[in-house]
């Protein structure tokens, strides 16, 4: 049940809010209301921050809001990404196929992407996304004027082209089965690993298994900042001034190459052209009102199991030869 903040004085009422925020979150700062106010106040605010970042991987900042005298503790949770490029390769897994010994580590990742792509919503490069554009713009400035390259050079580069689009359909056609998010559980217990890129896959995979048994439904836009987004009924209007997440999250070809070089660069320019970032955040206003036990659990799992994913798919040696098509 909530507890009545209002009345009182402003050291009384922020103390009483101050105090909703410390049950919530399950802190215990000094208590500083023997000191003179508002100087107990800012003690009390640079303890609680203090002890909410050791004890949560999410930033937490408060912030003290006033409404007729009466003084109130907003917390506003923010799950950090830094200036990480979640671009998850599908390469990698497509060539693992290939390999007997891996065929079946390969179809647990598989079971990943299925997830990734189906429930946590992740952009596929080739459809309609910020990432296809960029495909596309590399390839149109490739194929455009095929005299201004040298003549091994525009094969090689439009062979990496080729073989992004073809090898990348055949990989989503294996993700819009539903097979893999439907037998991911069964897959994963009868999973036995026989090497260190096995048990690796494995561990892995049972982690995104758990995130998804925890959080059936949550994608990566169910707590999206929008207070960040510019107004589009603005006059000045422009998509390029805020990083959404679709743009720092999504399945890519590889994360080696020309080509990929490329579309990094061109990524890298449009986010220097932006002036905010969109992550996920989460506010609460204790004003005496019951809290509900929304979080960012989902968040703060979630990307550091991607980096994990990124990082095995990465340093899968499968010959770069091999993202190129022949002619």
């Amino acid at each position: 049940m909530g507890q009545a903040v209002a009345g009182g004085n402003g050291k009384e009422s922020f103390y009483r809010s101050f105090a909703l925020l410390c049950n919530h979150y399950g802190i215990n700062p000094v208590n500083t209301k023997g000191y003179a106010y508002p100087y107990g106040r800012e003690v009390a605010l640079h303890e609680a921050g203090r002890l909410l970042n050791q004890k949560y991987p999410q930033h937490i900042e408060m912030e003290v809001l006033e409404d007729n005298g009466n003084f109130i503790v907003q917390a506003t949770e923010t799950c950090y990404t830094s200036n990480t490029l979640f671009y998850i390769p599908v390469l990698p897994v497509y060539y693992m196929m290939q390999d007997k010994k891996h065929r079946k580590a390969a179809r647990l990742l598989l079971c990943i992407f299925s997830y990734l792509y189906h429930t946590a919503n992740i952009p596929y490069y080739t459809e309609d996304s910020f990432l296809y554009w960029q495909y596309e713009m590399v390839s149109e400035w490739v194929t455009g004027d095929p005299d201004d390259w040298e003549q091994k050079d525009y094969y090689d580069y439009v062979s990496q082209l080729r073989a992004a689009l073809n090898y990348g359909e055949t990989m989503l056609r294996r993700l819009w089965n539903t097979v893999h998010l439907e037998r991911f559980g069964d897959w994963l217990e009868a999973f036995t690993p026989c090497d260190d890129l096995d048990m690796e896959s494995h561990r892995i995979a049972q982690k995104f298994y758990a995130l998804w048994q925890d959080y059936p439904e949550t994608s990566i836009y169910t707590h999206a900042d929008t207070g960040c987004l510019p107004d589009f009924e603005d006059d000045g209007y422009d998509d390029c001034e805020c990083i959404t997440m679709e743009k720092y999250i999504g399945f890519v070809a590889c994360t080696d190459g020309w080509l990929y070089e490329n579309v990094q660069q061109s990524v890298n320019a449009y986010f220097n052209e932006s002036v905010s970032k969109q992550e996920p955040v989460l506010k609460r206003c204790f004003d005496g009102q019951p809290q509900d036990t929304d979080n960012l659990d989902f968040e703060c799992r979630l990307f550091p199991l991607l980096n994990e994913l990124c990082y095995l798919l990465n340093n899968y040696d499968y010959g770069n030869e091999r993202t190129t098509l022949p002619s």
